[in-house]
Formats: structure tokens, C-alpha cells, sequence
């Protein structure tokens, strides 16, 4: 008799470019096929950029043009119903809208294993939503945290049980590190000028990135005067943040590239790379720049001090200090040994530990392990106090 595999549907808001559509990206191109069947569905319709990358891997990408909430409170039932239909044997969710909703549609349609993800520290979650949270926690087979800080967090904040959240360091696809173009090449079609230090930086224009704290940085610092910025990627900020360039007489050394998938191109055109994020997770644009030799200047949160040695792999921060990460950026801007030096144990620090194959190996032993569970008839652990989704279910 044939084992069917088991269908896994991934669920998200968005599959717009960023850290979470890139691990679904990465898992749906490496799960064996003869035991998994993958299906991504996504809030928005249509679905993003990343949608089509995902589809080109022959999986079924299903854009469900819903928003639920307090305004739309039928779009939940959508959800519902469309998981239902595809009778998954595992629906794990990415970001929060998902992790709400879509957690809580997954224990209303009766799926099996239900696997939450928690990849950022969202100290500003309100207080509803963590309540929310505390029950869908109690009732997923587990959840996937991006960092031992993540996990500290999350445990902390919803008072749960620490054995229901397991650590799966983020991780990311080498190959995107493959560069057809050299940095000169790059710096010339960015029309900046080839021997500038560049400081770079990807990530999403958006308040929480702390893009602000670093221009004041590099406009208010002895040492940086000729460095140049390059900005890589695009969002609501983005307006606000080039307004805030020329006022602080940026603007002649400032590049917003907007967003780039090539970024074995681009991180190779940088000198330093620089992360002054507010909050964060454990963020990939920061592994696959430790990756491509950089030297890194970024904040000391969440999990990045789990991958940043402070003065060998780059330098710590404190979050918000534009007196710090400037004197960090002068330091290592003016000494191009101590560039090279920390390039060098950069790459060595993340690339074997933060590969996708071993971090989809490793949520594949998660599946494993809550199927095999399943099939005995066991009790999934986390699941087992009752709740009053247990009652809508059966009234579905």
C-alpha cells in the first residue's frame, strides 16, 4: 500500500520580499516531494513577488484576497473553508496576521498539526493578541522560534510553557550569494563612485530598521564624511527617509537602490555592512552579508548577538544610538586590515551553522516527529487542554 505524502500548507499575509516569504521560499524548494506535498496560501491577492519564485518550483500558490479582522470578520471563515478544502496534515503560519487567524481557522477546519512560527521580538504586541496567542499556543503542535532570544521572549510574553517553543536558527540559500557582476561593475550602475567606503544596508524601509538613527550617524560623525550609503530594499518609509537625506545634506551620498534580489551582486559592493534595526528577529539580509565576507556594525538585539561576535565579526550597538553606531562605523571604515579581518571570521561564523538544507532538515524532523505522533493516535502535547475552538469545530 502507498503512503500518500503529507500535505503542508504554508500559510501567510503576504509574500512580498522578506525575511519569512524567503524560509517558506527556501522550505517549499527543498522538501522532498516523495513524502511532502506543499501548498503556500497567502492572505493577499495577488500575492507578491515571491509568489512567482515559488511557484516556478511547481508549487500551487493560492492568493485567498482576504483580510481578516474586526472590519472583514467573514474573510476568517474563507480561511476556514479553504482549509478545509485542501485537508492539510500540517498548516504552519508565518508572521502575525497568519499566526492569529490563520492558527485559529487551521483548530476551527480540524487540522492535525498545526505549527506556528515566531521569527521577530515584537515587544508592542497588544495585550488581546497575546492573549489570543497564549490559547493558539495551547493548541499547535509547536512553535518555531528564529533564535534562543526569539524563544526567551515569546516564553516570557505569553507566560507558556518554554517546551512547546522550539529554536530553528533562520537560515539561508548560499546560492543567492553567486555574482555574475563584480562590485565595480555594481557601483558604476549605481552611479557611486568606485573608491568610496560603501556602507550598506538591506532591509525594508520601515521605522522599526532604525534607517533614521544611521543617517544621523553618518552625517554627524568625524571619519564619515566620504563615506557613501546604499540602501537596498523599499517600503512606506521610503518618502520620509529620503525627505530626512536632504535635510541632513545626504542626499550626494545617499543611493536607495529600492529592492534587489540580486544580492550576490550588491552585497559584494559594500565595504561594511550596517544594521540599525529598532527590533528584530534574527534577520537573513545580516547572515548572507556575514556570508559575503562583510564585516558587520549592528544593534544588539534579539538574536543577532548569537551570530555577532562584538569586536571579531563585526561590532555591537545599542539600539536607537547614533553616537555609537557612528564611532563603530568610523572604526571600521578607516582600517581596511581590520575590514579584511573581520570579513574573513564573518564568513567563517555562519556558513556551515546557517545553511537552508540543515534548516529545512531540521523542520523536517519537527514533521516527522508530530506525524509519527499522529499515526500512533498520541496526544499532541501542547494541544491538550481543551478550548472553545474544540466547540466551534464541531459546529462547523
Amino acid at each position: 500500500m502507498t503512503t500518500r505524502p503529507a500535505r503542508v500548507v504554508y500559510l501567510t499575509h503576504t509574500l512580498g520580499v522578506g525575511g519569512a516569504e524567503e524560509l517558506i521560499l527556501n522550505m517549499v524548494a527543498r522538501l522532498p516531494r516523495d513524502q511532502y506535498e506543499p501548498v503556500v496560501c497567502c492572505f493577499e491577492n495577488p500575492p507578491g513577488p515571491i509568489g512567482p519564485e515559488i511557484a516556478a518550483h511547481g508549487v500551487e500558490v493560492i492568493p485567498l484576497g482576504v483580510a481578516p479582522g474586526l472590519r472583514r470578520p467573514l474573510d476568517w471563515w474563507s480561511i476556514v473553508r479553504a482549509l478545509k478544502r485542501l485537508r492539510p496534515d500540517i498548516v504552519h503560519v508565518f508572521m502575525l496576521p497568519a499566526s492569529l487567524y490563520g492558527r485559529s481557522a487551521a483548530i476551527a477546519a480540524g487540522v492535525p498539526i498545526i505549527i506556528g512560527t515566531e521569527v521577530n521580538i515584537y515587544d508592542r504586541k497588544q495585550r488581546h493578541h497575546i492573549l489570543v496567542e497564549r490559547l493558539l499556543a495551547a493548541r499547535s503542535a509547536c512553535v518555531v522560534a528564529s533564535a534562543e532570544a526569539v524563544k526567551t521572549a515569546y516564553v516570557r510574553q505569553l507566560g507558556i510553557d518554554p517546551a512547546i517553543v522550539r529554536v530553528v536558527y533562520n537560515a539561508v540559500n548560499w546560492d543567492r550569494l553567486n555574482a555574475p557582476m563584480t562590485p565595480d561593475a555594481v557601483r558604476a550602475s549605481l552611479g557611486i563612485p568606485a573608491a568610496r567606503i560603501v556602507v550598506g544596508v538591506v532591509a525594508t524601509l520601515q521605522d522599526k530598521k532604525g534607517h533614521r538613527v544611521l543617517l544621523d550617524a553618518v552625517a554627524r560623525t568625524p571619519g564619515l564624511e566620504s563615506v557613501w550609503l546604499l540602501l537596498v530594499g523599499d517600503g512606506p518609509e521610503r518618502p520620509a527617509l529620503e525627505t530626512y537625506t536632504a535635510q541632513l545634506g545626504l542626499a550626494d551620498r545617499v543611493t536607495f537602490c529600492g529592492t534587489r534580489r540580486d544580492l550576490g551582486n550588491v552585497l559584494p559592493a559594500m565595504d561594511v555592512f550596517a544594521l540599525p534595526s529598532l527590533w528584530e528577529g534574527l534577520p537573513l539580509a545580516l547572515l548572507l552579508a556575514m556570508g559575503a565576507s562583510r564585516p558587520v556594525v549592528a544593534t544588539r538585539i534579539a538574536g543577532i548577538p548569537e551570530v555577532v561576535t562584538d569586536g571579531e565579526n563585526g561590532f555591537l550597538v545599542e539600539p536607537g544610538d547614533s553616537t555609537s553606531i557612528g564611532s563603530a562605523l568610523a572604526r571600521v571604515c578607516g582600517d581596511a586590515a581590520l575590514r579584511a579581518s573581520m570579513g574573513a571570521a564573518a564568513k567563517a561564523a555562519v556558513r556551515d551553522r546557517f545553511g537552508a538544507d540543515a534548516h529545512v532538515a531540521a523542520i523536517i524532523r519537527i514533521y516527522e516527529e508530530f506525524l509519527a505522533r499522529t499515526a500512533r493516535g498520541e496526544p499532541i502535547e501542547s494541544r491538550s487542554r481543551g478550548s472553545s475552538f474544540d466547540k466551534l469545530r464541531t459546529n462547523l
